[in-house]
């Protein structure tokens, strides 16, 4: 007996903690309870991907905590005058930086101007060599401004209808010339004329390069995307100006600032022309520099010295034809009569026939031009200016295409400016003469005599 009960304490005693079980489901589900007990005394062996969680984890909390320790320390260490004092003096550094760099900028655009003085803008023309058609005497002409010596004093303006290679020209002899020519072309945008202005001259304005002027612009100083155009491109053409005394200084000759498309700033900015107008007789009055004018607008102003380009004459628009398309005599004389010498009539009407389209195909499309531009003129039969255009048109066909602009309103009683602005009447305000805008309307007018006669 007494061994039998030593013989029960040789085994240690285990005692289960278990959470209380439900009677009927532990007496209901045997296995499913003698499973939890199974579970609780085993070690289960994680599998591969646990053991790399368990080592990420505990790699990352390690490395945080000790990033996060000395972080914590230094800031309870920092107290809040210390911060101040650190911000104040992180923005102090960042401001002079800023002002430095802007400093850095206002001398770099000194030299820049006078570096695109030096070589010229040189603007790229977009005719091809081999399309190029020459114009020896405009081309000499021009040239002569370009060239100009230290007593020049006139500012000029060179007009004429849109496709007779104004642009062209003009890009051709700066080229020529080079130095200290330079050339800017006036874009649709109105609020895009300062960026112009810079990019012609390598010139940076303050608010794109320094942080603390654009701050203080939109802080302080408020403008219209027009007001603030305005302002780039003024303190543009006074950065020129004085770079434009330096460059005559040493050269012993102005230099020369082109305005191409400056129709563009017709009607609605004709105001900011006005102002480029007085700065260019004022700076010819000094002889500081020579500014020139391109527009195919007969109402840019007329006070200064005037150069045109008109149409190619009929025999430089066949050769052109014959020499640039291979086009014959024959065929070449006929497409002059329905097109004249405009260049950009002839350049189209030219690749039309070199594709295989018949002259009376190309006469449609010509005519259907035509009958656009006279929509837009009201000059067609039942239209108000119907009755004064052909007035006009009758003058014009009997007096070799020539009348004096003060007859238009003696004649017809229409303010000239509503007959000039569609294509359909042409201004020269060289000898303030009124033609029709092209051979082509002359033709279309013959082919309909009955209607405008």
């Amino acid at each position: 007996m007494f061994s039998s009960k030593i013989r029960l304490f040789r085994y240690p005693r285990q005692v289960l903690f278990l959470p209380r079980q439900n009677l009927v489901s532990r007496n209901s589900d045997r296995a499913s309870f003698q499973s939890s007990l199974y579970r609780s005394y085993t070690n289960p062996v994680p599998n591969d991907s646990e053991k790399w969680k368990s080592a990420w984890d505990k790699k990352w909390i390690q490395t945080w905590n000790e990033k996060r320790i000395p972080v914590q320390a230094y800031l309870c260490s920092v107290g809040w005058k210390d911060i101040f004092l650190l911000l104040i003096n992180g923005g102090a550094i960042f401001f002079s930086g800023d002002l430095l760099y802007l400093w850095w900028v206002s001398n770099s655009n000194k030299r820049h101007i006078t570096e695109t003085m030096e070589k010229g803008t040189r603007p790229i023309s977009a005719v091809t060599e081999n399309m190029y058609v020459s114009r020896p005497e405009i081309t000499k002409r021009l040239t002569e401004i370009y060239k100009a010596d230290k007593g020049h004093s006139s500012y000029h303006l060179i007009c004429g209808e849109n496709g007779t290679g104004k642009t062209t020209i003009t890009k051709k002899a700066a080229n020529e010339v080079g130095q200290g020519v330079i050339y800017i072309d006036f874009p649709a945008n109105f609020e895009k004329l300062g960026d112009a202005f810079g990019k012609a001259l390598n010139f940076t304005f303050e608010e794109d390069a320094s942080f603390v002027m654009k701050l203080k612009s939109e802080m302080f100083g408020v403008k219209t995307d027009e007001q603030q155009s305005h302002s780039k491109w003024m303190r543009a053409v006074n950065a020129f100006i004085r770079a434009a005394k330096v460059y005559k200084e040493k050269h012993g000759k102005p230099p020369v600032i082109i305005y191409d498309n400056v129709n563009q700033l017709i009607p609605e900015k004709a105001k900011f022309l006005d102002i480029l107008q007085d700065e260019a007789k004022f700076n010819a009055d000094e002889s500081t520099c020579i500014t020139i004018f391109i527009t195919s607008e007969g109402s840019v102003p007329r006070r200064m010295e005037l150069i045109e380009i008109g149409d190619l004459n009929e025999k430089e628009s066949k050769e052109y034809l014959i020499n640039k398309y291979n086009i014959k005599e024959d065929d070449a004389k006929k497409l002059y009569e329905m097109v004249g010498g405009r260049i950009v009539n002839l350049k189209d009407a030219a690749e039309d026939y070199t594709t295989g389209k018949s002259f009376e195909d190309i006469k449609k499309k010509i005519f259907n031009e035509v009958f656009s531009n006279f929509e837009r003129a009201n000059v067609n039969p039942g239209q108000k200016n119907h009755e004064a255009a052909k007035i006009i048109i009758k003058t014009l066909l009997n007096s070799n295409n020539v009348l004096h602009v003060s007859m238009l309103r003696e004649l017809t009683n229409v303010e000239p400016g509503d007959l000039l602005e569609n294509n359909v009447f042409a201004y020269h305000p060289k000898d303030m003469t009124v033609t029709f805008q092209s051979r082509s309307i002359e033709y279309y007018i013959q082919e309909n005599v009955k209607k405008f006669i």
